[in-house]
């Protein structure tokens, strides 16, 4: 008979190892809390418009994991995407629109750094797979003043790609996991972006679930994971109602799984105290701007707002809660990529950017007028056409993903990867964690496929 499997927590990870595991024969029923499927990469409906939670674009496309779930169940059609590369990504940088690439960065130094620059680039589509495992506990920020430049305009690029594939700091960023990521991005060109919006990858594989004999399950808070002398072997819903099986798996956190749903006593002390230590990426907020009509053609820009040399001071203004002069981060337009996410001739804009770690005593209506501004110096059309804009905080990833409204989940910090990163194979027996808390690698939604794709394997071995 083949072993039957719970997941709790319907995000990229649990969606994804569920679709993976039923193709392969287990018993899959995954229960998830919201009423819409996907944690942080869903999207929600508003006067016609579809908006994502969160300012996403997926680094490897349709050459990447999310793909490579759905030809692993025979779904390789299931997603259409979208390539970001037409037209050519923008930066905004000291007032100045440019082409967003690394001949652009080089150019913008003084020309003693270019050929260094280039160099580091050139190294990084280069590198070998053995020198990459050598320096995943060695910090970005080193590596690049050891063997590049210490020049801060070049590290304000390169902080700028970290913070939009990490979410955390150059001075602590794994540069191993750095380098194998933006090898992927610049070798592979397939950043791309989904038709139907970030909710329909989790829509795929809950149709790969259920084609293959799962059942998913929505509006189904777990209360907790039941533990039978030192196994899981079940789970119990607010409502009271239980479900027992061979393996559970948490998608829902692993923290909150370890020290809310089972509890810490049914842990190693070790292994509770390595949980309790973790640290997670920066949070994030978001600004989406409906308008009455198309403005750009772009579907990507990125907002460079502050050199490195600056960076301290900015980073420490903004865990003080204060607002920034001018607000930075990622723009996009889903609705150039689909004009299906927004009603005919109308267009969809979105901005999102770091914020303090204390975010539930910021000024939202404040910071709002602050993106506003900061968006207009880069579409100066945008105020005479707004319909309406929402305020995203991380209270609303909160609401979907739990983790205090984390943007991605553990930071992915020197201490914190390969080897130094949780296992999706957690000490209590039958208990499994997978998602961006656990093993996997990559960026955002990417490293949780990864999460998956492991896990998969793991099992299906055992």
């Amino acid at each position: 008979m083949n072993k039957s499997v719970i997941i709790v927590g319907g995000g990229i990870g649990g969606t994804a190892v569920g679709a993976l595991l039923a193709h392969r024969g287990f018993q899959v029923s995954l229960f998830d809390k919201n009423n819409l499927i996907g944690g942080r990469c869903t999207s929600y409906q508003k006067e016609g418009f579809t908006i994502d939670v969160g300012v996403h674009l997926f680094g490897e496309g349709a050459k990447g994991p999310l793909q490579q779930i759905l030809e692993q169940i025979g779904m390789p059609n299931a997603l259409q995407w979208v390539l970001s590369r037409n037209p050519r990504p923008l930066m905004y940088y000291k007032g100045k629109i440019s082409v967003y690439s690394r001949t652009t960065m080089a150019q913008l130094l003084p020309a003693s750094e270019y050929e260094t620059v280039m160099r580091f680039f050139a190294d990084s589509m280069s590198i070998r797979k053995k020198k990459i495992q050598d320096l995943y506990y060695t910090d970005l920020e080193t590596y690049l003043n050891q063997n590049y430049s210490n020049n801060p305009i070049f590290h304000t690029f390169i902080a700028m790609i970290c913070g939009q594939y990490f979410c955390i700091a150059p001075k602590v960023a794994s540069t191993g996991e750095f380098l194998r990521c933006f090898q992927a991005v610049l070798t592979k060109q397939a950043s791309a972006y989904p038709i139907g919006g970030c909710i329909a990858i989790p829509k795929a594989y809950v149709e790969g679930i259920e084609k293959y004999g799962g059942t998913v399950t929505l509006n189904a808070p777990v209360k907790r994971i039941i533990v039978e002398g030192e196994s899981a072997s079940g789970i119990e819903l607010e409502d009271g109602t239980q479900y027992e099986a061979d393996i559970i798996i948490s998608n829902a956190d692993i923290q909150n799984t370890v020290k809310n749903l089972v509890g810490e006593q049914y842990f190693p002390k070790e292994y509770v105290n390595q949980i309790r230590k973790l640290t997670y990426a920066q949070h994030c907020m978001s600004i989406k701007v409906a308008l009455d009509k198309k403005i750009t053609d772009q579907k990507l820009i990125m907002h460079v707002n502050v050199d490195y040399s600056d960076m301290d001071q900015y980073i420490q203004q903004l865990m003080k809660g204060q607002i920034p002069d001018e607000v930075g981060g990622m723009i996009t337009v889903p609705s150039n990529y689909d004009p299906g996410l927004a009603p005919e001739e109308r267009q969809l804009i979105f901005l999102g950017t770091t914020i303090s770690s204390n975010w539930r005593k910021l000024n939202w209506e404040k910071w709002g007028e602050r993106c506003l501004e900061s968006l207009q110096k880069v579409l100066p059309e945008i105020m005479d056409h707004i319909l309406w804009f929402n305020i995203d905080t991380p209270a609303l990833v909160e609401q979907f993903a739990g983790e205090d409204g984390n943007i991605i989940g553990v930071g992915q910090t020197i201490d914190q990867v390969r080897d130094r990163r949780p296992s999706q194979v957690t000490p209590l027996e039958n208990l499994y964690i997978v998602g961006c808390e656990a093993g996997g690698w990559g960026i955002g939604t990417e490293l949780a496929a990864n999460s998956a794709l492991e896990l998969a394997d793991i099992l299906s071995k055992k």
